[in-house]
């Protein structure tokens, strides 16, 4: 699984994407949102984690802009604030799921789980679409 690690803060990046990687996924990493959509135009993409707070941007409004692609990839915002705070905003926008800074490898390996779990399901209902009636 390819997955988008959208931070400002290279040393957090890092250990999420070190963190994927020993759960078998391929990642990529951008410090904003210009990056992430350099990213996103190349790289076949299935999940993003993308912070909510980046240097000057929001990734709330990243998101919105996300979600409103065809066939976007699920998105997990992460915050070091209260996850509560802005996880009913964020499910509004179209989040996948929201996680909490810090957050460990098992969360993580749940976050893949529910991932590929949604991704098998899409891929099921768009098989179903293209079978002839």
């Amino acid at each position: 699984m390819n997955i988008l690690i959208v931070d400002d803060q290279p040393n957090i990046a890092r250990v999420t994407a070190l963190a994927l990687e020993l759960l078998g996924c391929r990642t990529f990493t951008a410090q904003g949102t210009a990056g992430a959509a350099g990213v996103l135009a190349t790289e076949r993409i299935d999940a993003v984690f993308l912070d909510v707070n980046l240097r000057g941007e929001s990734g709330l409004e990243y998101l919105s802009q996300l979600v409103a692609r065809p066939h976007h990839p699920p998105v997990i915002l992460f915050t070091a604030g209260d996850k509560e705070e802005f996880a009913a905003e964020a499910r509004r926008r179209g989040a996948f799921n929201c996680l909490s800074k810090p957050f460990s490898p098992e969360d993580l390996r749940a976050q893949i789980a529910r991932i590929e779990q949604h991704l098998r399901r899409r891929a099921g209902a768009l098989a179903g679409q293209a079978a002839p009636a």
